[in-house]
């Protein structure tokens, strides 16, 4: 399993917008993809960054999942007008650091099944 980490940096006064955007694509094209596990947007309190974290199987499902239409699609003049820059990484290895009145268990809908410190 991978972590795709892909921090997008937008205009200040179009964050909502990004988000929709974003949120559709996951919504419409992403989810649907093989290899496909979950995500997760987040976006910051000073309005100019929206992060996606995913889930995938494998790094070749994901880079399949640039080249189908709908991916290809999204990516229009409209949206990149508003996307200052992003930012994107893959990840192998997660460990998680729980709170110490944290009690750690693994729910079937976590997003992370991870390495947990004690």
């Amino acid at each position: 399993m991978i972590t795709f980490v892909n921090v997008f940096t937008v205009l200040p006064n179009k964050q909502k917008d990004s988000l929709q955007s974003i949120q559709k694509l996951y919504g419409e094209v992403i989810r649907h993809q093989p290899g496909f596990i979950s995500a997760r947007l987040l976006t910051s309190d000073d309005g100019t960054k929206i992060t996606a974290i995913a889930l995938w199987k494998s790094e070749e499902q994901l880079a399949a999942v640039k080249q189908t239409s709908g991916f290809q699609d999204f990516h229009q003049p409209r949206f990149l007008e508003i996307v200052v820059s992003n930012d994107a990484h893959v990840y192998s290895t997660f460990v998680e650091v729980p709170g110490v009145t944290h009690k750690h268990k693994h729910e079937e809908n976590s997003m992370f099944n991870s390495t947990c410190l004690p």
